[in-house]
């Protein structure tokens, strides 16, 4: 009897020696520090729209102007959750084109190609995976949107649902101090921040959480009125390759407002208008037929008129940019190299934190 109190007494010890070692080995796990301050994302699925340069290009130009160094990512690899590979590879190097024309300065901001370091993000994408359950992932909105709007369980491939986690793997992989977005992507947002705490909590304080850096939704609508502006939608759309006779067609047939009566599509053109104008005098010109409107006037054909001038002039000036960007055709391979140097140093730092805590390797 003695015996066998003595071995049970040992193999409590040996548990108990056990977990104090875990223990320890969890605490000497620190924290990584931020590597990345801002990092923002674009899919290359098409040409890029008035609406998508005031909701996702301006911040980052506003964030460059504050002094901030933005890293942008082109996400190919999110992109091919809903469009051909082969449509994808083509808008790669048009998009960052786009990006530079439109304001982003290389030199202040690393531009990189998501696939550039597809190794790193599909290993981190699947060690994330199993700290969320499929359950989760089909709670989340903009996953039940999607399948409303497009497709449904039965037909959607696993890349839709895995979609969060992927975004969590590039946001983690560079330790990301925020991330700009709008209101549709804050629930993928709070995916990464709940994949982060999940694996700090399971091995120890790896990954730094990211913070949410909120920007202003822009809700700007097709200009017919039906739905919100997208290349889904061209009829609707302002696309920064429209020729200035495509634009006054456009814009010309684009749904208004009755004589004092103020509407979510009129009110999206204001936005327009005033998000492309040049100079105050311009915005200044945009309140004055507004409130000539608002008072019973019939000035929605002086508004139109404006508003084309306004969206030609920007339209102009950056499809000059831009073919003065394209004309080397070295010049965006090399700015997506460059930007590939930095991204995958980051992300190798970070697996092999990743990996060092999983296997316990030093």
């Amino acid at each position: 009897m003695p015996h066998n109190l003595d071995k049970n007494k040992k193999k409590c010890y040996t548990n108990s020696s056990t977990l104090k070692n875990i223990q320890i080995q969890k605490k000497e796990v620190t924290a990584m520090k931020y590597k990345v301050e801002v990092l923002t994302g674009i899919r290359p699925t098409g040409d890029l729209t008035v609406a998508n340069y005031l909701g996702a290009v301006v911040p980052v130009v506003e964030l460059q102007a504050q002094g901030v160094s933005p890293v942008v990512f082109v996400a190919d690899l999110h992109a091919i959750t809903d469009n051909e590979p082969t449509t994808v590879r083509q808008y790669i190097h048009s998009v960052v084109a786009d990006y530079i024309a439109l304001g982003v300065d290389p030199k202040k901001a690393k531009i990189y190609l998501q696939s550039d370091i597809a190794g790193e993000v599909t290993t981190l994408t699947a060690l994330l995976a199993r700290h969320i359950s499929v359950a989760e992932l089909l709670r989340v909105p903009t996953l039940k949107d999607k399948l409303k709007a497009n497709a449904n369980p039965k037909t959607a491939n696993a890349l839709l649902l895995l979609y969060p986690v992927l975004m969590a793997a590039d946001i983690l992989l560079n330790r990301a101090r925020k991330v700009p977005v709008g209101e549709d992507q804050l629930a993928h947002m709070e995916v990464t921040r709940l994949l982060a705490r999940r694996f700090n909590k399971r091995y120890g304080e790896v990954f730094p959480v990211p913070e949410v850096l909120q920007v202003k939704s822009l809700r700007l609508l097709s200009l017919k009125g039906e739905g919100k502006m997208s290349k889904t939608n061209p009829r609707g759309a302002i696309f920064l390759t429209d020729d200035l006779k495509t634009v006054a067609n456009k814009i010309k047939a684009a749904e208004t407002a009755f004589e004092g009566i103020m509407n979510e599509k009129l009110e999206s053109h204001i936005l327009v208008a005033k998000g492309l104008a040049k100079t105050e005098s311009e915005r200044e010109e945009v309140d004055a037929i507004i409130k000539a409107h608002k008072s019973g006037k019939p000035v929605m054909g002086q508004f139109k008129q404006l508003l084309t001038r306004i969206v030609q002039n920007f339209l102009g000036e950056f499809q000059e940019k831009k073919a003065e960007i394209v004309r080397d055709p070295f010049y965006i391979p090399s700015v997506l190299k460059e930007g590939a140097k930095v991204a995958r140093e980051n992300a190798i730092e970070t697996l092999e934190e990743v990996e060092r805590v999983l296997y316990h390797t030093q």
